[in-house]
């Protein structure tokens, strides 16, 4: 009889740890990532943006809820600005490009109270793009500047949608370390589909 209690009642406790902890995995958390991201561009403009395919650094913060297998947040992205330059002669040919998005992102951890989980994600939201190339031309002590777009005076904002995945690893019930890829389509600037490759790691923290 005495055993039955005793079996009982570990296995009552280890219930309720279960439960604690399960409970301590889901809440309120704010997370940051950091990585690398590459923008890629189709061949539907006049603009020669063929020097911009740098990998560039990006980073990011997010506001979120997780219960169980599901997470969604709010997330900001800034990425780095890609520059390019070429001389040819008395002509220097100047291009850079920025993007910034706000995305509502939605995941599915597979294995959310293991120490490690894999995980699938999709977003969607806006990115502002901001592009700008101009031609410096040098002939006799003379310097013309001239701007070939207005990439800073008209920033187009744009529906941007991701897809992507990773891996967790969960150092305690509160704290996760994350690493994944995103792919991102940005829409388009100037006739130009603009699309991203990123690369990050992260932490998340439960309240």
């Amino acid at each position: 009889m005495k055993k039955l209690l005793l079996a009982t009642s570990a296995l009552v406790l280890g219930i309720f740890a279960a439960q604690e902890a399960m409970a301590d995995c889901n809440g309120l958390y704010v997370g940051i990532r950091a990585g690398g991201v590459k923008h890629t561009y189709s061949k539907k403009s006049h603009m020669n943006m063929d020097g911009l395919d740098s990998w560039l650094y990006t980073m990011s913060g997010a506001l979120g809820y997780r219960y169980n297998y599901y997470r969604t947040e709010l997330e900001y992205v800034w990425r780095d600005k890609d520059e390019w330059s070429v001389k040819d002669g008395g002509v220097t040919s100047e291009a850079d490009f920025q993007t910034y998005s706000v995305m509502w992102n939605h995941f599915v951890d597979f294995l959310p109270y293991n120490w490690w989980s894999p995980y699938v994600g999709a977003g969607i939201g806006f990115t502002k793009m901001k592009y700008h190339d101009k031609m410096i031309s040098t002939y006799g002590g003379q310097t013309t500047v001239d701007n070939l777009t207005d990439g800073y005076n008209n920033t187009p904002t744009k529906f941007t949608w991701s897809v992507g995945g990773g891996l967790t690893l969960k150092v305690t019930n509160k704290f996760n370390i994350d690493a994944g890829y995103r792919y991102y389509d940005m829409g388009s600037i100037h006739k130009m589909d603009v699309k991203a490759h990123e690369i990050y790691g992260g932490l998340r923290y439960v309240f």
